[in-house]
C-alpha cells in the first residue's frame, strides 16, 4: 500500500520469489484445500464408507494433506471489468494424487476492485464422487511498519469458539468466550490478548450477517484496517506462535522473521466437520456446484 510519502508498504507476509513459498511450512499466502484445518486421524466417512486420506500432521490431515491444493500448479486467465481486475485460477484435483474421494474441477478467482477490496471465489464441481470441500486462503497480516502486532486491534464477531485437544483436533463443543482471551467482541489489543494465552491458534464459531464484517484487523497507529466478509461457520486466526530459521519476509527488507510477526486469519467452515453432525457440512455431491466467497476491505481510518 502506499504509504504517503513516495514509498510503499507490504502488509502481507510474502516472500520475492514464487519459489519460497514452499521453502517453509507457513502456507503463507496460499490457496487451501480439498478441506482447510484438520481431519482427525485421516478418516472421513462419507456414504457409509470410511475413507483413509493421506495424513501429514500427527497422524492427522492438515489443509488437504501433503498433495493438496497450495502445492499445486494451476492454470490462470486474467479478467478485466469496468472498476476490477481479477485472475481466475483453475484447476482439477485427482483422487490419484490427493487422496480424496473422486476427481473434481475447482476454480479459484481472486478479484481487487477500485475500492480497495479483494473478492475471493471458491468454486468446486464436477465432482466424480461425493467428496469434501472446504477450502480458504491463509494469509498473514502485519498492517503495521514494525515486526510485532503491538499497535493491532483485533475484533471478532464471535461469541463461541471451538473445543480442541493438544493435536486441535475438535471434540464437537463449542465454548463461551466470555471472560476468556479468546473473546474479541469489543476489540482488543492483540499483543496484550497473545501474552495472556501464549498466542492463538483456534476456531471461532462466527456470528455472520449480510453485510457485515466477522474480523476488523485495525493498526492504531498508521490507520491501516482490514474488514473481513464471509458466510462461512468459522474462521481460524494463529498469530504464527513458532517459525523456523532462515525465513525472510519481504516486508522485512533482509532482517529475520520473527514468530508472532504477523495473524493469519482464515475464514472456512469448521475443521474437522465430516466428523461431526453439528458443523456444517462440507460435502459435494456429483452434479453440485458449491461457491464460497471472502472479502477482504481496505481503508484508512485515520
Amino acid at each position: 500500500m502506499p504509504t504517503g510519502d513516495g514509498k510503499h508498504k507490504n502488509l502481507l507476509l510474502g516472500f520475492d520469489k514464487p519459489s519460497d513459498y514452499g521453502k517453509n511450512t507457513l502456507y503463507a499466502a496460499q490457496t487451501i484445500g480439498r478441506t482447510a484445518g484438520r481431519i482427525a486421524k485421516g478418516q472421513a466417512a462419507i456414504g457409509g464408507k470410511v475413507y483413509q486420506l493421506p495424513i501429514n500432521n500427527n497422524a492427522n490431515t492438515l489443509h488437504g494433506g501433503p498433495n493438496g491444493f497450495h502445492g499445486q500448479v494451476w492454470d490462470y486467465e486474467l479478467v478485466e471489468g469496468d472498476d476490477f481486475v481479477a485472475v481466475k485460477f483453475s484447476y482439477k484435483a485427482k483422487q490419484a494424487l490427493d487422496g480424496f474421494p473422486g476427481d473434481m474441477d475447482v476454480v479459484a478467482t481472486f478479484a481487487l476492485s477500485d475500492d480497495n477490496s479483494l473478492t475471493m471465489t471458491f468454486t468446486g464441481k464436477n465432482a466424480t464422487e461425493t467428496t469434501l470441500f472446504n477450502p480458504t486462503t491463509h494469509p498473514y497480516f502485519n498492517l503495521s511498519q514494525y515486526q510485532d502486532l503491538h499497535s493491532h486491534i483485533l475484533k471478532v464477531q464471535a461469541d463461541h469458539v471451538l473445543e480442541v485437544n493438544r493435536e486441535l483436533i475438535p471434540s464437537g463443543n463449542f465454548l463461551d468466550v466470555t471472560n476468556t482471551p479468546y473473546d474479541f467482541r469489543g476489540g482488543q489489543n492483540l499483543s496484550s490478548a497473545i501474552s495472556q494465552n501464549d498466542g492463538f491458534d483456534g476456531a471461532w464459531v462466527v456470528n455472520s450477517k449480510a453485510g457485515e464484517p466477522i474480523v476488523i484487523l485495525t493498526d492504531e497507529e498508521s490507520g491501516n484496517q482490514l474488514r473481513i466478509f464471509s458466510e462461512r461457520q468459522g474462521v481460524v486466526i494463529y498469530t504464527m506462535n513458532s517459525l523456523e530459521d532462515g525465513v525472510y519476509f519481504a516486508r522485512d527488507n533482509g532482517l529475520v522473521g520473527k514468530a508472532q510477526e504477523g495473524v493469519a486469519i482464515e475464514p472456512q467452515d469448521l475443521s474437522d466437520a465430516v466428523n461431526h453432525e453439528n458443523f456444517n457440512q462440507v460435502f459435494l455431491k456429483p452434479g453440485e456446484e458449491k461457491n464460497y466467497e471472502i472479502v477482504f476491505a481496505y481503508e484508512k481510518v485515520k
